[in-house]
């Protein structure tokens, strides 16, 4: 039978790789964002960054990032859909729908519990993980 999903990143599970990071956070030089956030206000992240990175955004290189950032066009980026790497985008997408909470189509009842207890572990050390949109 199966033994609950354990979710891997490289080198090990999903939420060691997390917590791994979160730890590294008071350095000052890692910006944690999350692909809610993005689709919540994609403009106001794109200010954190530019900030972040001390870039100027002009609007010039706002609409391009907003247009180069598209879920549409990213799907069909072959360096960011992996097709470069030989895989075939069509049988297994490497970007699914770019919808929120997206996980729920793929994901069994007890899988669910599984991802829940690993964001808990993420909570507990301070990390902040989001799987909706408040106003879903």
């Amino acid at each position: 039978g199966q033994e609950g999903l354990h979710v891997r990143a490289v080198g090990g599970l999903w939420e060691d790789h997390v917590i791994e990071w979160l730890a590294q956070a008071g350095a000052g030089k890692i910006l944690f964002l999350t692909y809610e956030d993005l689709v919540e206000d994609t403009e106001r992240e794109l200010k954190k960054i530019a900030e972040f990175l001390g870039v100027e955004l002009t609007e010039e290189l706002k609409k391009q990032v907003l247009h180069e950032g598209k879920f549409e066009t990213m799907q069909k980026n072959p360096v960011v859909n992996n097709s470069s790497n030989g895989i075939d985008v069509k049988t297994t997408p490497f970007i699914r729908k770019g919808n929120v909470g997206g996980w729920r189509d793929y994901l069994t009842g007890e899988q669910s519990t599984e991802l829940d207890k690993a964001i808990a572990k993420v909570h507990a050390v301070g990390g902040r993980v989001r799987c909706t949109l408040e106003n879903n």
